[in-house]
C-alpha cells in the first residue's frame, strides 16, 4: 500500500510479505518488522473477503483537493482510492495496514 498526496504532500509506503514481515518507508527512511500471527491472520482474513472484489480499480474524487490517494496492490491487481466513497471492506484493510505506516 502506498499512501501520497495531501497538504503535506506525503509519500509513504507499506509492503506486508508472506512471512509476516511488514516493510514500511517515508521518504527513503524505511524500517522493517515483523507482525504477530494474530495480526497477520487478521489482514490476511480481511484480504480474503469476498466484497473486496466487488471494489472498482479507481475510487476518486478528482474535484477534492488535498485528499490522500490510497494505491493497494493484492492478488494480482491494484486499487486506487481516495476514500470518498465508502467501501467498507476496503476501508477495513486500509485502516489494518494503517497502523504500521510511519508516523505523519
Amino acid at each position: 500500500m502506498t499512501v501520497s498526496g495531501g497538504f503535506a504532500g506525503v509519500h509513504r509506503q507499506l509492503i506486508l510479505r508472506g512471512d509476516g514481515t511488514v516493510y514500511t518507508g517515508e521518504k527513503g527512511r524505511p524500517v522493517v518488522r515483523r507482525i504477530g500471527a494474530a495480526q497477520f491472520l487478521k489482514v490476511r482474513t480481511l484480504l480474503g473477503d469476498p466484497a473486496l472484489d466487488e471494489v472498482a480499480d479507481f475510487t476518486m474524487d478528482m474535484s477534492a483537493k488535498d485528499m490522500f490517494q490510497y494505491t493497494l496492490t493484492f492478488d494480482g491487481r491494484t486499487v486506487m482510492t481516495d476514500r470518498s466513497h465508502r467501501e467498507p471492506a476496503l476501508d477495513r484493510l486500509i485502516d489494518a495496514l494503517s497502523r504500521w505506516l510511519p508516523d505523519r
